[in-house]
């Protein structure tokens, strides 16, 4: 299967129009990417903004009202990063390392890093940064999941239809990386990592592992995605326990979303009591 030809030029694409914020009905706000034109191989940018597109409307939803600035894609030739650093008009910058019409790892990756977008990540000590690091590949494995199903009936074009079988099976693929030692529990097993965790945040066999757990409460009860906007909203220094970690959480979002959080707390075997 080919995508379309469309050249080398830079792609800028809406990814979303909805209502502005509250009491400001009737007008609209545009989420913008736009996707640097060389180092893709045969990708073309308009294509892979339009994958992109498909990932950022997808978890995009479960944040109605929510506007993003716009997103600078380029290529990275390490770990895909989302940027600290703004770009001079206040745009997010991300770096996704794929080549090649892999829609399905574009996906991915972007989604992973929409999460710490949507997170609100920030740059301080923060001992459990693995969890941040979770929810993105748990987003990563979300989106994928749903996309699978979209794109069966309303791919961005017509004749992407069979691609949503190569999104399915690439997240499958994933999923069937992450075993437990036999006769071990999830929270058993999450125990002896923590220490491990806290040190050195991004292991992906690690993460990823752990989002297959997570992964089935979004898929259950998705309008608590929103909850993760209030993740980093309090900052707390090297010596935060994880449970004091989610007990800021949840604290810091709408009493909705406490039942959701502590069911992943429990899922980890951790207790929210003080």
């Amino acid at each position: 299967m080919k995508g379309r030809n469309v050249g080398r030029a830079t792609a800028w694409l809406v990814l979303l129009a909805i209502p502005a914020a509250s009491g400001q009905e009737g007008k609209k706000s545009e989420r913008i990417i736009r996707v640097s034109s060389e180092g893709w191989g045969d990708a073309g940018a308009a294509d892979i903004a339009q994958v992109l597109t498909s990932a950022a409307e997808t978890l995009g939803e479960r944040f109605p009202g929510k506007v993003l600035p716009s997103i600078e894609v380029s290529r990275s030739t390490k770990d895909p990063i989302t940027l600290f650093e703004r770009g001079p008009k206040g745009e997010l910058r991300v770096k996704l390392n794929v080549e090649g019409r892999h829609w399905a790892q574009f996906a991915f990756q972007f989604a992973h890093e929409l999460g710490h977008i949507h997170s609100g990540f920030a740059e301080y000590p923060n001992p459990n940064l693995w969890f941040e690091e979770t929810i993105c590949e748990t987003a990563s494995l979300y989106v994928l999941g749903r996309m699978a199903e979209t794109w069966k009936t309303r791919p961005p074009f017509p004749n992407w239809k069979e691609y949503a079988e190569s999104l399915r099976k690439y997240r499958e693929t994933r999923l069937e990386k992450c075993k437990l030692p036999e006769k071990t529990s999830f929270a058993e097993w999450f125990k002896g990592k923590e220490p491990s965790l806290r040190s050195d945040p991004r292991q992906r066999e690690l993460n990823l592992l752990m989002a297959s757990f997570v992964v089935p409460l979004f898929e259950e009860a998705p309008e608590h995605w929103e909850a993760i906007g209030a993740l980093n909203a309090v900052h707390g220094d090297r010596t935060r326990t994880f449970a004091t970690y989610l007990r800021d959480w949840s604290r810091s979002t709408v009493e909705g979303h406490r039942g959701f959080i502590r069911k992943i707390a429990d899922r980890f075997g951790v207790s929210l009591e003080p």
